[in-house]
């Protein structure tokens, strides 16, 4: 009798912890509409420093080294936060099987490796020419195109799935 009653108390015990806890897709919609929210947000932050940049480089007749070297960890930064995100995104989509939203994340890596290509090519171009920012210029704009084509995709995801734009409250 006491292993009958221990048996029924474990099995309800057991069987109200199940039922307590969310179902096995909860998580990773939860972490998608992190990683879409965030990942846009990256690649934002980069567009909106590589706007700063270029606008810089219309203005200055010769570039500071410092201001170069700012702007380069800045935008990597971003870009490699938003490549993460993206892979993220892609883990979660191999899991449901989502052959459309792969394709989308392919075209929206596709145009991050481009930011980067323009970005590493503005770099180079201030290395060697640092008076003439000009060309560094161009390729700051070409940048821009890339990362804006990039978020007009992860905003085609995020309306897809139905992720929201949150906002967040400012801290008290």
């Amino acid at each position: 009798m006491k292993t009958f009653v221990f048996t029924a108390i474990i099995l309800v015990f057991c069987s109200a912890t199940a039922h307590a806890q969310r179902d096995a897709g909860a998580k990773a919609r939860g972490d998608f509409s992190f990683y879409a929210r965030s990942g846009y947000s990256h690649m934002n932050a980069a567009h909106a420093h590589a706007s700063h940049y270029h606008g810089y480089l219309g203005q200055a007749s010769v570039v500071s080294p410092r201001i170069a070297t700012l702007s380069d960890s800045t935008v990597s930064h971003h870009l490699d936060l938003a490549q993460q995100h993206s892979a993220a995104m892609r883990e979660y989509f191999i899991t449901t099987d989502d052959a459309e939203s792969i394709a989308t994340l392919d075209a929206i890596d596709r145009h991050l490796g481009e930011a980067r290509e323009h970005h590493a090519a503005a770099q180079a171009a201030v290395k060697q020419s640092p008076e003439t920012p000009q060309p560094a210029q161009e390729h700051v704009g070409k940048m821009q195109d890339s990362l804006e084509q990039a978020m007009q995709g992860q905003q085609a995801l995020v309306t897809k799935h139905g992720v929201e734009k949150q906002t967040v409250a400012p801290q008290k």
